[in-house]
């Protein structure tokens, strides 16, 4: 076929290389976005006090009584905190990461998003969200999808473009298979 036909040019050697960059690009503000996105819930938890911290982030209606002297409710929501500002310092590290191991810290991340989604689901937040079957759970937490769904759309999108330049092909000699190997022998 010829152009005229219909045939389609070849991707040079630059071009996809400029695709890779803007892929690598995407995943760094994937990341760096993720990280900011972490630090304001535990900077309000941190700030506040865990009680109050919950009932600034999930609202006054999810802590009862009964939770606001319950030492383990404390006691989670602050590990809570601490793991927020741990992704947060992670995501800003991985920025300064090669290529493979940002998409791999990335790729992790995007499954803790959605883990904690299940989480949403099958043990909401509020005695007022309908748990599993029901999805309410998605909507009900009004800090689940502007945080958790943010990071899981860029960090989505930062991974498929950047997947190209972390996929290097080996070498012949490594891919050859054991009967190549005695047929040259």
């Amino acid at each position: 076929q010829t152009k005229q036909q219909g045939e389609l040019p070849k991707r040079t050697e630059s071009c996809t290389n400029k695709h890779a960059a803007m892929g690598t690009l995407l995943l760094d503000i994937g990341l760096f976005v993720s990280a900011a996105l972490m630090i304001p819930p535990a900077f309000i938890v941190a700030s506040q006090g865990p009680i109050d911290g919950a009932k600034e982030l999930i609202g006054a209606d999810a802590i009862t009584a009964y939770d606001e002297d319950s030492y383990f409710l404390k006691h989670a929501m602050m590990i809570d905190c601490s793991k927020n500002w741990f992704l947060a310092a992670l995501y800003l590290a991985a920025i300064t990461m090669d290529a493979a191991a940002k998409e791999k810290v990335a790729i992790l991340a995007i499954l803790l998003m959605l883990l904690v989604g299940a989480v949403q689901v099958i043990q909401p937040a509020k005695e007022s969200i309908a748990p599993y079957p029901s999805l309410e759970g998605i909507t009900g937490n009004p800090v689940f999808l502007p945080i958790c769904g943010t990071q899981i759309v860029l960090l989505t999108l930062g991974v498929l473009f950047a997947s190209p330049s972390t996929k290097k092909k080996k070498p012949a000699a490594t891919r050859a298979t054991r009967s190549t190997r005695a047929k040259r022998s």
